[in-house]
């Protein structure tokens, strides 16, 4: 029976102590704080890119969290475990000299994120493609949507923090 109680009293006290509680980081700025676990729930607070939250639970792909005064819900992909590194860390002469590493993969991926390279265009040419396609590849690079425009998005296709 003692051993019950305890377990029931530790539990208690493991739900409620945020001994426990992880710090996590917000990614982006304007990333919604709702005040429930839902894309559609009203906005709480627009947290900034960095900001430290204190994890307090979670529910499906949403993170309850705590950010000073304001507690509520952000959906999970919009938060990471590592803390932000200091910008000055490096100093200005490693920046501007290129001692950064990048990938090959992350080179390929972001160079086609922006459309055709001077390369890419070249050996499009070179292996047949028309130049109406390339037009069209550099006209879709100029399409911009604003942060509104790609929340109706998620919100009418049901994706990212809005999918059920």
């Amino acid at each position: 029976m003692r051993l019950l109680i305890f377990l029931y009293l530790l539990t208690c006290w493991i739900g409620t102590s945020s001994a426990f509680a992880e710090t996590l980081y917000v990614k982006k700025s304007g990333t919604k704080m709702t005040s429930e676990p839902s894309g559609k729930s009203s906005t709480v607070a627009l947290l900034n890119k960095d900001t430290a939250v204190e994890s307090l639970g979670v529910s499906g792909k949403f993170i309850e969290v705590k950010s000073g005064s304001n507690k509520g819900w952000v959906f999970k992909f919009k938060l990471t475990n590592k803390a932000p590194q200091n910008s000055d860390e490096g100093g200005v002469l490693e920046g501007l000299l290129g001692k950064q590493e990048v990938s090959a993969a992350e080179a390929s991926s972001s160079s086609s994120i922006r459309g055709l390279s001077p390369i890419s265009e070249k050996h499009a040419r070179d292996t047949g493609i028309s130049e109406a396609d390339i037009l069209a590849v550099k006209q879709m690079e100029g399409v911009k949507a604003s942060p509104a425009e790609v929340t109706q998005f998620l919100e009418v296709r049901k994706l990212g923090e809005f999918a059920n």
